[in-house]
């Protein structure tokens, strides 16, 4: 389907668009990174053009009649670090954006010029930070226009699948990530979402919608809170000021629509609906069903006078997926399931700029998030028997006004405020089951569990071992299998609902002391809803430049975050009791550029977790043996471990055609037995050894003398939709990541119930999966035609088709089955831009 509707576009692009020599044009607002103020004159140039301008009283710059193509902008200031940024694509009759914020230079009566490089660094980020921009999400081999998957090249993140985009940072837990857009926390930036986890298959973001991305990796600063592990700020662009302009994309996330453009002299709009297309096209995406989703996303900006803003936000989406007759991780334990999600953010931003001094924003946000699910068995007579239902929903409304108020080139003060007002619907039923023991007839006799029946229909019961069981097993037929019913199960209806009123403090002074020794010093305190847990979490930093290019940083804090809503609100006995859990972190590293393209970290860190909540533990008796089960009636604050390592971290951005990273880390992450509150065991995502390589080379067709006559010639109409044919440039691109072997808890079966436990004596996560090593390959394709330009990427995720465990699934005749990670996986997309 995609070859087809590929060429058919190219053809009519080429009938419909003359071939010659385009131009675009780029334009931005130039600021100050610590107060948001408009920096007037600063000088504006495209590297190797003749194209410059300067900024006006705005900070405004525009350059236009530019030939289309890849350039690096360079913006310089006296007072400001010089900075740079890379792989711009100056596009057919359109305006392409690009806002910088320049740095203050801290030393003052130097004739001398500082340059931050193409590396733009984040307000307040000492250690373990990346800023990213549309561009090298484009560029990112596996990233498929999806911003958490980018993520996962960083020394400190891992994931847990292939078919998740969710990161785990430095030892942690789905669920410690914070996720922020224009100033509004998200709660589940994904489709299909799942309560405690921030992950999900596909990204609800639509990357054309993203001006940057900051993440922090750890050890992040005072103004981000209720999260342990790490923060994305993505800033989204404004749309266009000057002219209507309208795009169509076909990819992996799917299909949809982006306009954008002025409402009038002071307000632009842009906004996309986006529908998924694999339920049209059975593809091999190694899911268990087909899903279906829609993605709708819109901001509005008004500037009633100059240093105002306003800027209206919505992103939401609704999904569903039906998995019939699966046995797999991702069917969450369950064969057949109808699952549904509606969730979306509304929210409402206000900037005001304090002259020459700084800025504040005030926030109103709306989160809501309605899951409904349905599991069922499909008995003989086709029939469904719901056995659980779920309805869940959960709301939140939050206000936030942060403010940072520069009093000198040396002395900064900020501080804010968050209230948050959530309430909690969960509304669930359960069909229990009944409590069966088992009794085979294998060669005349019947064997079981002599301790609950000596004797079966008149003869003796016979113990046997496990091993006996599995010889038994390929000749074992159902009529030989007898369902002995001893309890029947009993069924349980609850719904709850919880009101919660959560607010926050935040403060944090940022100085420089004997020339250049940056610190930060700050704190957050809070209070958590209808626990009272009350918190105090400090946070420092420090960064101090030993000679010129090279820095030692060091950073470190409590960070507190509450149970989750599922906890709180669920079916247990004494939540309002629970605590916040936290993690205290330290970080220390240093960071090089030994040129203005190439910058190279390396941190040590350390993060010790307490008070996580956790199912209390207890031992159950079953069939005479001691096997773990949890108290499904009680959560506590019994969970407790750490997590240390070392990471390196070199990347080189696009110059000279070619960019590429390399990240290793080597860690552990170990956990404390809750069962004798000592013994250390290995946590689920305790990998050890993690490295990624990324690289990419971009060969600019365009520039060659016989590419003209090409481009118009019959061959290129015929076949330019094959991936390897010249474009006007072509990139390509690859990523190599090896994590490895994830630890897990060997199970036992028991024939007599058909069901796995954990011996109660059983050390835990004492085995390992294979390690994980993938290759992914993408190709991409810009094509720029007179009044329209294509771009379209070609993406092979593993491509020498190795087999990367998932999980092992334990089935109930006894066996067990791994499931596999993505296979060879071919991605296509193409994004048209008119």
């Amino acid at each position: 389907m995609f070859k087809r509707f590929f060429i058919v576009l190219l053809t009519l692009l080429w009938v419909q668009n003359s071939i010659g020599q385009s131009t675009g044009a780029i334009s931005g607002i130039i600021l100050d990174r610590d107060t948001k103020q408009p920096l007037v004159g600063a000088n504006v140039m495209l590297e190797d053009t003749p194209y410059g301008s300067a900024t006006n009283s705005e900070g405004y710059f525009y350059m236009e009649n530019i030939p289309v193509g890849t350039y690096r902008l360079r913006i310089d200031m006296i007072g400001y670090k010089s900075q740079a940024r890379a792989n711009i694509h100056i596009v057919s009759r359109r305006m392409v954006e690009v806002n910088l914020e320049l740095i203050p230079t801290v030393l003052e009566g130097e004739d001398v010029t500082v340059t931050a490089g193409f590396f733009e660094r984040a307000r307040d980020a000492v250690v373990s930070v990346r800023s990213v921009d549309i561009e090298e999400i484009r560029s990112d081999p596996v990233g498929a226009y999806d911003v958490m998957r980018m993520m996962q090249a960083l020394p400190a993140v891992v994931s847990g699948a292939d078919q998740d985009n969710e990161i785990i940072i430095r030892g942690g837990s789905p669920g410690e990530n914070l996720f922020i857009m224009d100033h509004l926390e998200i709660p589940y930036p994904n489709h299909f979402s799942q309560a405690g986890s921030g992950g999900g298959p596909i990204t609800l973001i639509n990357t054309e919608f993203i001006e940057r991305i900051d993440f922090y990796a750890g050890s992040f600063p005072a103004r981000y809170g209720g999260k342990v592990s790490s923060v994305m700020d993505v800033s989204l662009r404004e749309g266009n000021r000057q002219h209507q302009r309208g795009q169509f994309n076909f990819n992996m996330a799917g299909f949809g629509l982006t306009f954008e453009g002025p409402l009038n002299e002071k307000t632009n709009y842009i906004a996309t609906l986006k529908r998924s297309f694999l339920d049209f096209v059975i593809a091999n995406t190694g899911l268990v069903a087909v899903p279906q989703y829609w993605t709708g996303q819109a901001k509005v900006t008004y500037h009633p006078e100059p240093g105002k803003e306003v800027m209206f936000n919505f992103l939401g989406g609704i999904d569903g997926i039906d998995i019939v007759g699966e046995d797999t991780p991702q069917a969450r334990g369950a064969e057949n399931v109808d699952f549904a999600t509606q969730q979306y953010t509304l929210g409402v931003t206000y900037k005001s700029l304090i002259k020459n001094h700084g800025y504040w924003m005030t926030s109103l946000a709306q989160n809501m998030i309605q899951v409904q699910t349905d599991v069922y068995r499909v008995e003989e007579d086709a029939t469904h028997n719901t056995y659980f239902t779920q309805a869940d929903l959960e709301l939140e409304h939050t206000f936030k006004s942060d403010i940072y108020y520069k009093f000198s080139p040396k002395f900064e003060l900020s501080g804010g405020l968050k209230v948050a007002f959530t309430h909690l619907d969960y509304d669930q039923t359960y069909q229990g089951s009944p409590l069966v023991n088992y009794i085979y007839r294998y060669e005349g006799k019947y064997w079981g569990d002599p301790t609950v029946r000596t004797s079966w229909a008149g003869e003796p019961v016979h113990p046997f071992e496990n091993t006996f069981y599995y010889s038994a097993l390929d000749t074992l037929s159902d009529t030989n299998i007898i369902h002995d019913t001893l309890t029947v199960g009993l069924d349980d209806a609850w719904r709850s609902r919880l009101n919660l009123v959560s607010p926050s403090f935040w403060a944090q002074v940022r100085f420089y002391l004997l020339g250049e020794l940056e610190l930060i010093f700050g704190g957050r305190m809070g209070q958590t809803g209808y626990t009272n847990y009350r918190y105090f979490s400090p946070r420092m930093g420090l960064s101090y430049p030993l000679t010129r290019g090279l820095k030692v940083n060091l950073s470190g804090g409590r960070y507190y975050q509450r149970p989750f809503n599922v906890v709180l609100n669920g079916d247990y006995l004494n939540t309002n009791d629970l605590k916040n859990y936290y993690a205290d972190q330290v970080v220390i590293g240093t960071e090089y550029l030994p040129r203005e393209d190439v910058r190279l970290t390396l941190e040590i860190y350390e993060k010790r977790f307490d008070q996580m909540v956790t199912s209390a533990w207890k031992d159950s008796i079953v069939n005479g043996r001691n096997v773990i089960s949890f108290d499904n009636e009680r959560q506590v604050n019994a969970g407790s471990g750490y997590s240390r390592g070392i990471e390196f971290f070199i990347q080189k951005k696009f110059v000279d055609n070619w960019y590429g990273s390399f990240s290793y880390s080597k860690s552990i992450a170990r956990g404390i037995d809750p069962r004798d509150g000592k013994t250390e065991y290995p946590w689920t995502y305790d990998y050890g050894d993690v490295m990624t390589l990324v690289g990419g080379y971009k060969i600019q067709y365009m520039n060659y003398d016989w590419y003209p006559r090409y481009k118009t010639s019959l061959i290129v109409k015929v076949f330019s939709w094959l991936p390897f044919m010249p474009s006007d440039e072509y990139e390509l691109s690859f990523r190599a990541r090896y994590v490895g072997g994830r630890p897990y808890t060997e199970r036992e079966y028991n024939p007599y119930r058909r069901r796995w436990y954990i011996p109660a004596d059983s050390p835990l996560n004492t085995l390992r999966y294979d390690a994980y090593f993938r290759f992914d390959v993408m190709l991409l394709q810009r094509f720029y035609f007179e009044k329209m330009n294509l771009v379209a990427f070609w993406d092979i995720m593993n491509v020498t088709n190795r087999d990367n465990p998932w999980e092992y699934i334990y089935k109930a005749d006894g066996s067990r089955e791994m499931s596999w990670q993505f296979k060879t996986f071919p991605v296509g997309g193409v994004t048209l831009e008119f």
